[in-house]
């Protein structure tokens, strides 16, 4: 009950100060570009699903960042921290109830925008007429969307732990941008280097216990909407990633030495 007053809490200030407003511009200005800009299709592709996904892939890392990187260092920020802090909830339970608030505003515009994307494309056949591509099945386009949706997610718990320790909300997002390498194609191509230092030509050979590792990886999360044992792994191992991150954010904050100002 605790964690749900503390999400209404943010989910309140969020409103307040804009932030949620401008989540959803951010994601609907995406969908925008992959359907309206150049933002289009690699000369391999083979649907309408690789200029969304090469287009969301960098954009839901920015949108977690966006959304996580004042959750702590803000309230330092704000003065906040202290009469946050002073109320008879734990620590934890401020820290968890503040990533339930992301989820509420980050999964539902994530997942709707893109469902309408989806059968907008189907009805005025912008596929056809602008790229010469077919439509993907509607399932493997919504196992696009859960793997983003866990990215973003991902990403919100990771700046949520960068926060814990930023001395502002700028280095915050700075530090968190950083960590988007793996999803940028940067990160792609250091893959595909260490796949030709160690033999490996496709994800099939990879081991699943290494395949745990890689779901941070764009270019493999990309591959796991082909494939449907990969994309579970990949499902699976952002999921776990993500409870690891916030167990151990959640156990640092509740010993974080904060001084109180009087």
């Amino acid at each position: 009950m605790k964690l749900l007053i503390v999400a209404k809490r943010e989910l309140l200030e969020h409103w307040r100060n804009w932030k949620l407003i401008l989540l959803l511009m951010a994601v609907f200005g995406g969908i925008i570009m992959a359907l309206y800009t150049e933002v289009g299709p690699t000369a391999n592709s083979s649907s309408v699903l690789d200029p969304f996904f090469e287009l969301f892939a960098i954009l839901c890392p920015f949108i977690g960042i966006f959304a996580a990187m004042d959750s702590v260092v803000g309230e330092k920020e704000r003065g906040t921290l202290e009469l946050v802090l002073s109320k008879p909830v734990s620590r934890k339970t401020i820290l968890y109830g503040k990533f339930i608030n992301y989820l509420i505003i980050i999964l539902p515009l994530l997942i709707i925008e893109l469902i309408v994307a989806y059968y907008y494309a189907q009805l005025t056949g912008i596929s056809t007429y602008r790229w010469q591509l077919p439509m993907p099945p509607f399932t493997q386009w919504m196992s696009m969307v859960l793997i983003l949706s866990m990215v973003a997610v991902y990403y919100t718990a990771l700046t949520m732990l960068i926060s814990l320790f930023a001395r502002s909300t700028a280095v915050a997002g700075l530090i968190g941008v950083i960590f988007i390498t793996p999803a940028h194609p940067l990160g792609g191509e250091f893959l595909r280097i260490a796949g030709m230092l160690t033999g490996i030509s496709s994800f099939d050979q990879v081991p699943v216990p290494f395949k745990f590792c890689l779901s941070i990886f764009g270019k493999y999360q990309k591959y796991a909407m082909t494939s449907t044992h990969d994309f579970w792994i990949c499902v699976w191992s952002l999921l776990i990633i993500t409870v690891f991150v916030l167990l151990i954010s959640g156990w640092i904050f509740d010993r974080q030495n904060i001084t109180f100002r009087f």
